[in-house]
């Protein structure tokens, strides 16, 4: 729905009269106006009309949609992912993927969108192409002159972190760390900023750098400030006792490592229990590390 259709959703559902969704001081037919389209939606409106009739503005926000097109991408992008061989699905976001490769300057979202289907999907399906290591660098110097970053810009890095020199991830998350204006940011901006970091904390462990692992631990510790993200939290935690128990080779926190396993299990994450469990079987006895990196698993935006 978009705004307008969200506002007269509400006002349906609230059993109120187009007259009684601004305040008596306001001109009557003003609002009625507004919902049939022949006057449009001033942000002060907006604001007026939510206060009035005691809505808040989260919550009216989940209902609009403002991005129909992204919103579709998304939620073809994930079905995908966990449905490997629907037909249907695959090649409405294979059209979707060509229609971006073919397209010469792409905007920063479908640069994004581009960048997340090669990602995941070149492992999975033919028709994707691997990502090229010109488009590594190109995005690199991309964002490596941007001053402040929105949330294609977290995505961007959070899906080609592990293509970048260990040089370049530096100067990135240098840059990006702390976020700006992080009180400000949404959810999302924040969980995808974050992503960044639990990735680079996984490569390091793959690539036997438990130094780095633990300088990008001690950074990642001091995000999320207002614990909002528990997933980043919990991920974060089983990291960090996972490279204790590769560097101390006390049990107890392998102990604290199988907990993280079994509340996945508890709460029916049954998948990403048994690709932890794989994960740190791996990561325990493996020795070669070139051979590691190369088994790292990519996940859905690596979103949890």
């Amino acid at each position: 729905m978009n705004i307008i259709e969200t506002l007269r959703f509400f006002r349906l559902k609230l059993k109120l009269t187009q007259k009684e969704m601004m305040s008596e001081f306001t001109d009557p037919s003003t609002y009625s106006k507004i919902e049939s389209g022949k006057r449009s939606l001033k942000v002060t409106e907006l604001e007026e009309i939510l206060g009035h009739v005691s809505i808040n503005s989260e919550e009216f926000f989940s209902f609009a949609t403002f991005d129909k097109e992204q919103q579709d991408f998304r939620d073809y992008f994930y079905y995908c992912g966990a449905h490997l061989e629907n037909q249907t699905t695959k090649r409405k976001l294979l059209n979707y993927y060509f229609l971006l490769k073919d397209k010469e300057n792409k905007s920063l979202r479908e640069l994004s969108n581009y960048i997340a289907i090669k990602n995941f999907f070149f492992a999975h399906w033919d028709e994707v192409d691997q990502i090229t290591q010109k488009e590594v660098n190109d995005i690199f110097e991309l964002l490596l002159k941007k001053s402040f970053y929105l949330q294609y810009d977290y995505l961007i890095t959070a899906n080609l972190i592990r293509f970048f020199t260990s040089k370049q991830s530096d100067l990135l998350v240098s840059r990006m760390f702390p976020m700006k204006y992080e009180d400000q940011r949404d959810f999302s901006t924040k969980k995808f900023a974050h992503n960044i970091l639990i990735n680079l904390i996984s490569l390091k462990l793959y690539a036997k750098d438990y130094e780095g692992a633990e300088k990008y631990i001690k950074l990642a510790k001091k995000q999320d400030k207002r614990s909002e993200n528990y997933s980043f939290k919990l991920n974060l935690q089983y990291l960090s006792n996972l490279l204790n128990y590769i560097l101390d080779g006390e049990p107890v926190y392998m102990e604290r490592v199988y907990d993280f396993i079994h509340l996945l299990e508890n709460t029916g994450d049954t998948l990403q229990a048994e690709q932890v469990k794989k994960e740190v079987k791996l990561l325990t006895h493996e020795r070669d590390s070139e051979k590691m990196l190369k088994k790292y698993s990519v996940g859905l935006f690596k979103e949890t």
